[in-house]
């Protein structure tokens, strides 16, 4: 199997094409629930804030202990079936919300949903991995599925700005069938993807070879450290702008534009040349660098009026997307290279899993830090990001070492 070659909109012919028309179709569904979900659960259900947060963080707590062992049943069963039927139990599950009216049901609900939705992220990764040869492909493929994803999400939340619109529950609950129908065409054409033998069962070594591998542990663990810059734009920017600059609060809105074009754009091209851990190290160093300007263009905002505010802002978001876009190729290559072939399931259900503690511990982090401490907590925040990358390159190299060696010897 050739490794998939991108270029201009299409991939070429291949098991990435269905696999990119069922991101599309999937993230679109995603875009529609962002759009409208804590909404839906205030107003219409009758939930508040806080009950929504906590049953999320506790959901979120439940997920982290799916994703590597339905990677490694992954590995054993193969990730293509194992991953529809995933997908089709997530879509069911999510319509469940529509028949929640108390707190512990949709507790009740979240935790099973997130439960299926991480393991179904390992699967899926997996399934790249095995679909895609070498590290070249691997890191194409997954840059052009996150452009995918960046292009569904944004058209998700076009429709789901609709059901706000009409502000109904009928609007509400339209959007929740739809994600669920969009979300099992997706997993059906993934079936269009070749079928992936299982990997054999190693008898002589350890099962959890993944959970063993420190070199690789201490990669994921580095970059969720960094990934908790995905949430400054979500989570940080907007109380920011508001709370602390001259900035009108149109900017919000005009910065998460450019990331998402930006990131739809130039994705793809900025994986190129990452080629192997060494390089993929070298890109995230640079990332953490990056991280650390955009951070001190963003605490620079709340020193001057609306035109300096708005200008650094827009210089501060431009140049972190660069960061991310270099950060996420990196994360691409070695989430996959640093994995042990015969176990690729296995491993990225340990790499979403760190993703997945990143995400719930960056609202606090950034409450903390920039949201806490203003302009100084902004520094701070900026110069973490760097240290992280800098440290890459050496843990990097010492993971990369470590792999060569046999499976279990890797403790």
């Amino acid at each position: 199997m050739k490794a998939p070659r991108i270029a201009g909109l299409i991939p070429a012919k291949g098991p990435l094409r269905p696999l990119a028309l069922a991101t599309l179709l999937s993230r679109i569904g995603n875009g529609l629930l962002m759009t409208v979900s804590v909404l839906y659960f205030t107003r219409i259900v009758g939930l508040s804030i806080a009950q929504v947060g906590l049953g999320l963080t506790i959901a979120g707590l439940f997920g982290l202990l799916s994703a590597v062992p339905l990677g490694h049943l992954a590995d054993r069963r193969g990730p293509r079936t194992l991953f529809v039927i995933l997908s089709l139990v997530v879509c069911c599950v999510s319509l469940l919300y529509l028949l929640v009216d108390t707190f512990w049901q949709f507790l009740a609900v979240a935790v099973v949903l997130t439960i299926f939705d991480r393991g179904a992220g390992a699967v899926r990764a997996a399934l790249i991995a095995a679909v895609t040869q070498g590290a070249a492909g691997r890191v194409a493929a997954r840059a052009y599925l996150r452009a995918i994803t960046n292009i569904g999400i944004m058209a998700g939340a076009g429709i789901g700005a609709l059901a706000l619109h009409f502000d109904t529950a009928t609007a509400y609950r339209s959007m929740f069938v739809l994600d669920a129908a969009l979300s099992i065409v997706a997993a059906f054409v993934v079936l269009a993807v070749p079928k992936v033998a299982p990997q054999p069962k190693n008898e002589d070594g350890p099962v959890w070879i993944a959970l063993r591998d420190r070199g690789y542990l201490a990669v994921a663990a580095l970059n969720a450290g960094m990934s908790i810059h995905y949430a400054v734009l979500d989570v940080a920017i907007p109380l920011w702008v508001v709370d602390h600059t001259d900035a009108p609060r149109w900017t919000v809105a005009l910065l998460l534009i450019v990331n998402t074009v930006v990131i739809s754009l130039f994705q793809v091209r900025s994986s190129r040349g990452i080629a192997d851990p060494a390089s993929a190290a070298r890109a995230t160093r640079t990332a953490g660098l990056l991280l650390l300007a955009s951070m001190v263009l963003f605490a620079g905002a709340s020193g001057g009026g609306v035109v300096v505010a708005v200008g650094l802002l827009a210089a501060g978001a431009l140049v972190q997307v660069i960061g991310e876009l270099l950060q996420s190729s990196g994360s691409f290559l070695l989430g996959f290279d640093l994995a042990a072939d015969e176990a690729q399931g296995q491993y990225q259900g340990v790499w979403n899993t760190s993703m997945s503690i990143s995400t719930m511990v960056a609202p606090t982090v950034l409450a903390l830090l920039p949201l806490g401490l203003g302009v100084p907590g902004w520094i701070i925040l900026g110069v973490w990001f760097a240290i992280v990358g800098i440290l890459f390159v050496p843990v990097v190299r010492w993971a990369a070492a470590r792999k060569a060696r046999p499976a279990a010897q890797l403790v």
